[in-house]
């Protein structure tokens, strides 16, 4: 069975994405030619859903506190001892003073070798992973990018189906390229406005789901009220 296949069910491609995110970088590497080669829609996702210690790092301060609040602190400390001195001030400068001496006191107290460090950053993007899940973090109000809608499954399905269609244009030959306009070029366009379609469909659904909740908030509210 192919690799993407394992994943097609409903919440797969939240599993293979935590498993690209926490595999080492040699493995990831391995991971996403075979991805790439079974299905180039699955691997753009992967890279543009995915999240690492340094994307983690450059979310807004508030975001950040949410993160710490949760995150084992120590795994945490440990995590920063990978960054340069520059990404670790750019990183000190987002909170306050109190905050930065707490973990400054947890760095200096962590003793963790090479493969501790490494061990802790993916701990710390497993469970930063496990809160956007779960709700805890809202992906829309981090980055839209980070948004994986209800079924992605089957909408990444219908865009493997699309392209898939749009090479076979391609290669037809003079009858299948007449569909448009006798130029091949044109149904790879083609093919990549339907899939900025399908995205840009994907990410109005999750803001209607989001008005339609605070909606029911205020129906509620005004119930009590009545």
């Amino acid at each position: 069975m192919a690799m993407v296949d394992r994943y097609k069910k409903s919440g797969g491609f939240v599993q293979l994405i935590q498993v690209i995110e926490t595999c080492s970088p040699k493995k990831r590497e391995q991971f996403m030619t075979i991805i790439t080669d079974e299905s180039p829609a699955w691997a753009e996702a992967l890279i543009q859903k995915s999240i690492s210690f340094e994307k983690i790092l450059s979310w807004k301060p508030e975001v950040l506190l949410e993160v710490l609040a949760v995150v084992n602190p120590l795994a945490f400390s440990a995590a920063l001892k990978s960054l340069t001195p520059e990404a670790l001030e750019t990183f000190f400068q987002k909170l306050s003073h109190q905050e930065k001496r707490k973990i400054e006191t947890l760095m200096q107290e962590n003793s963790q070798d090479a493969n501790g460090i490494a061990s802790s950053v993916m701990k710390v993007i497993s469970e930063t992973r496990a809160l956007l899940v779960q709700g805890t973090l809202k992906a829309d109000k981090i980055d839209a990018n980070l948004v994986i809608p209800e079924e992605f499954e089957s909408l990444l399905e219908k865009g493997e189906q699309t392209r898939q269609a749009g090479a076979a244009l391609s290669f037809d030959g003079p009858s299948a390229a007449a569909s448009f306009g006798g130029n091949p070029s044109a149904a790879t366009a083609e093919i990549d406005k339907l899939q900025k379609k399908v995205l840009l469909m994907s990410k109005e659904l999750q803001v209607l789901k989001q008005e339609n909740i605070v909606m029911k908030d205020k129906l509620e509210k005004i119930k009590k009220i009545a």
